[in-house]
């Protein structure tokens, strides 16, 4: 909630309880509606509360504290205290069961807290109030019994829903369903709800996939105005655009992409200057130009955020006849750019930069395949492409000096290796494979980097408004988890010195060449703090940048299309309004959410691909390590990057104890000990391509030897395989969160 300057006196005054008497008198410019208004809303937020004898104060005075509902698939949950602006974000509150007071999963909910605290130490709490309702539709199987229609939701966080029969639209029992919840129920009535849509059915991957897509708010299918004002555009530049622009067309530019790429919203340029320096070009497509404020195609694309991307498929933000077709920087045609120019030295210096809205024409489709064979000195690609060769090996000597001086400035390269799932023409997964990245993946990203940099300093030293890129410093209390667990292979790392990252760079170098570390760059990832979007510019952690925004991606981020129309309306003299601030604001709040729920589909969808991948191997066994502990069992990934679970029953031979502070599971007779990293030989159960889950048993004897000296406190947390959600969050917009790696192909959904 954002607070009103009135509200911020409030919550300072009502530090201690005050009547409105004397709230009025401490307040006397303010008039008495005025200040009812601003009181209603804190309370209403669970900010404040009124005590018996009607005096009010902030809720924490009454042992009181507002948050996110988070229910588990348990009868279990916990509460996720709002985070002070300017102190570390506070654990989770436990409820137990029947204390959630009616409360769903992601509600906002008031909460009193105990002094209890269960087995864990977690205290505990009661929730006392529903303050907001989260926005949601719940998906699962629409059953019969009876004359009654019911829908059991896919996940156990939410309740059983009943349906009217005139509420089932077209959708028959064994279908998997999306329902929008009309009435949550109390103790004598079940909640309702009214069948929104018809997701395919159930037990089939379709419905799953589209259940998740539609959890989360993403739509294949484009409102019809939306796709007249798309085809409206037309396929051709209109003469009148050129006007004003800088022509580029002479210049050798080129695009570097995957090879089944579809849309190119980035090319590039390398050209030596008469005083020894470099002009390096980043040519970015020109949505601005055709996606302006306020039209059917900007408020579809704010309302999506981000495209998503799952094996096989793409959502986009904008329809393919702008992200496939005139916004596309395709070979040998002129197109609309925003071009950031920037004059470095061969050190990667950066002297000056200018942008302009430009009219380019791409000299060559280059893949990163074909980049990277050049480079290596493949002969007949340099004979095909010789146009291009020695700017090409200009261009990769320019990315390893500005690479250079990033991690001189103490950039973290958190380079997770990336799963990639590989699919038929059917869409069908057939492998999984482990994305290398050479030369020219990270050529482009250097030059991405540079010019979201340059665009950021450029708008932030003249106090401008626009979307960031923000990253803040990690909290302490999670480093000290991270450093206490990278200790045993010989780092010392202060948690107290967040701000020096030359310490987790030395973690991040030993990883690389030691196969025993590969898991601590993914556990100092969970351990930094998410990066987001924000309307003011405070640096990013992980990048090590001062300034830093989204520019280079319009075509799949909205942030970069409000970065555009920002950076045009300062080089073009224009007055900047309070509607301007408001929409940053507004785009960097929307771009975030709609970020995350992006990572969630993701996420969810990947392994949805790799179970149906991996059941044909059932009853094979597999080397694997350990990836996380908890108290129903152990995670163990595959080399593959397949995660599954060995639940605790199955650790056969002895009673084992889970240690949630250490994240260790100890035979209590044997000594045997899992952990972060243990090796084990696994047999693979069972996988479910309708739920994701996979399951493994120990193969036999697979169980790992006593090691009662290992002491070592594993970090409180499960990693997982490196993804695009992982890219994600580093927040510096690389993989298909940002800058695109290998795109999958597009096809219809069926």
């Amino acid at each position: 909630m954002q607070q009103t300057e009135l509200e911020n006196k409030l919550l300072s005054l009502l530090t201690q309880p005050m009547r409105m008497d004397e709230m009025r008198r401490a307040l006397p410019e303010t008039g008495k509606n005025e200040l009812k208004g601003a009181l209603d809303r804190l309370i209403a937020d669970g900010q404040v509360m009124k005590n018996k004898k009607n005096r009010f104060a902030v809720s924490t005075h009454y042992g009181c504290v507002a948050g996110t509902f988070l229910a588990t698939e348990r009868a279990f949950a916990f509460v996720a205290p709002d985070a002070p602006e300017d102190g570390p974000k506070p654990d989770d509150l436990f409820i137990p069961p029947g204390a959630n007071g009616g409360a769903w999963h992601g509600d906002r909910v008031l909460v009193k807290m105990s002094e209890r605290k269960n087995g864990r130490g977690r205290r505990e709490g009661t929730v006392i109030r529903v303050l907001r309702r989260a926005d949601r539709e719940v998906t699962g199987a629409l059953v019969q019994r009876g004359n009654a229609y019911f829908v059991q939701p896919a996940s156990k966080k939410y309740p059983e829903v009943a349906i009217d029969r005139h509420h089932l639209g077209d959708a028959q029992p064994g279908d998997r369903v999306a329902v929008s919840i009309s009435c949550y129920g109390d103790e004598t009535l079940p909640p309702q709800g009214v069948v929104e849509a018809d997701l395919g059915e159930d037990g089939t991957m379709e419905a799953a996939i589209a259940g998740i897509l539609h959890e989360n708010g993403v739509y294949d299918v484009f409102p019809d105005e939306v796709l007249q004002a798309a085809d409206a555009i037309g396929q051709e530049i209109d003469p009148a655009a050129l006007t004003g622009r800088l022509d580029l067309r002479d210049k050798l530019i080129f695009t570097i992409d995957g090879d089944d790429a579809k849309d190119f919203d980035d090319a590039v340029s390398l050209e030596p200057l008469e005083n020894g320096h470099l002009l390096l070009g980043v040519h970015i497509a020109d949505v601005s130009h055709y996606v302006t404020p306020g039209s059917p195609l900007d408020m579809e694309a704010f309302r999506r955020g981000t495209s998503v991307y799952y094996p096989g498929h793409v959502v986009p933000m904008l329809p393919f006849a702008l992200s496939h077709g005139i916004c596309s920087l395709n070979p040998n045609v002129d197109r609309l750019a925003f071009s950031a120019l920037m004059e470095v030295d061969k050190d990667g210096r950066r002297y000056k930069a200018r942008f302009a809205k430009s009219v380019i024409r791409s000299g060559a489709r280059m893949t990163y395949n074909k980049v990277n064979k050049i480079l290596a000195g493949d002969k007949a690609l340099r004979e095909e492409y010789g146009f291009l060769v020695e700017t090409a090996e200009r261009m990769n000597d320019l990315a390893h000096a500005l690479y250079k001086r990033r991690i001189e400035r103490g950039a973290l390269e958190l380079d997770i290796p990336e799963a990639q799932i590989i699919v038929d023409a059917d869409g069908k997964p057939v492998d999984i494979q482990y994305r290398d990245r050479g030369e020219s993946e990270k050529l482009i990203e250097e030059f991405m980097l540079a010019a979201n940099e340059a665009v950021a300093e450029y708008m932030c030293k003249r106090d401008l408004p626009t979307v960031y890129r923000v990253h803040e410093n990690p909290d302490p209390d999670k480093l000290r988890v991270f450093a206490s667990f990278a200790r045993p292979f010989g780092y010392r790392i202060d948690p107290s010195k967040p701000e020096d990252t030359f310490q987790f760079q030395t973690v991040l170098r030993g990883a690389k060449n030691d196969p025993k570390q590969r898991i601590l760059p993914t556990l100092l990832l969970r351990s930094l703090a998410r990066a987001r979007y924000a309307d003011e510019c405070i640096g990013h952690y992980g990048l090590k940048a001062k300034f830093y925004l989204h520019f280079t991606s319009p075509i799949r981020r909205y942030p970069d299309l409000v970065a555009h129309r920002m950076l045009q309306k300062a080089l073009s003299g224009e007055e900047f309004t309070t509607a301007d601030h408001t929409m940053c604001e507004e785009a960097a709040s929307q771009s975030s959410t709609r970020e995350q729920a992006a990572d969630e589909c993701e996420r969810g969808i990947d392994k949805l691909f790799i179970a149906a991948y991996m059941k044909r191997f059932i009853g094979e066994e597999f080397d694997a390590e350990v990836s996380g502990v908890q108290s129903f069992g152990i995670f163990v990934a595959l080399a593959n990057g397949c995660e599954g679970l060995i639940r605790v029953e199955l650790l056969a031979g002895d009673f084992y104890q889970y240690d949630e502070q250490r994240m260790t599971m100890t035979g209590r007779r044997t000594g045997k000990r899992f952990t972060i990293g243990t090796p084990i030989r696994v047999k693979l159960l069972a996988a479910s391509e309708v739920t994701g889950q996979i399951d493994f048993a120990p193969a036999d004897g697979a169980l790992p030897v006593a090691d009662p000296t290992e002491d070592a406190p594993p970090p409180a947390f499960a990693p997982a395989p490196g993804n695009r959600a992982q890219r994600r969050r580093q927040g510096r917009g690389k993989g298909r969160g940002g800058r695109k790696g290998k795109k999958p192909p597009t096809r219809k959904r069926r």
